[in-house]
């Protein structure tokens, strides 16, 4: 992602090893009403939540 160009974006429903992943980024947080900066999630839970738009890493839920 270009640094500093993107205000949002949504990866939605990509699968992943079996699991459905969401990738969030909302700059101000009003987009998506899920709060402010970097958030993924695997099946619908919260796996990771940053404010920084970087590379991460997250781990799986059992």
């Amino acid at each position: 992602m270009p640094q500093g160009k993107w205000d949002y974006f949504c990866l939605d429903q990509v699968r992943y090893h079996g699991r459905l992943l969401t990738v969030l980024w909302d700059k101000t947080g009003t987009k998506y009403n899920k709060g402010q900066g970097l958030r993924i999630f695997a099946d619908g839970q919260e796996i990771y939540h940053g404010k920084e738009l970087k590379k991460v890493t997250a781990k799986l839920p059992s």
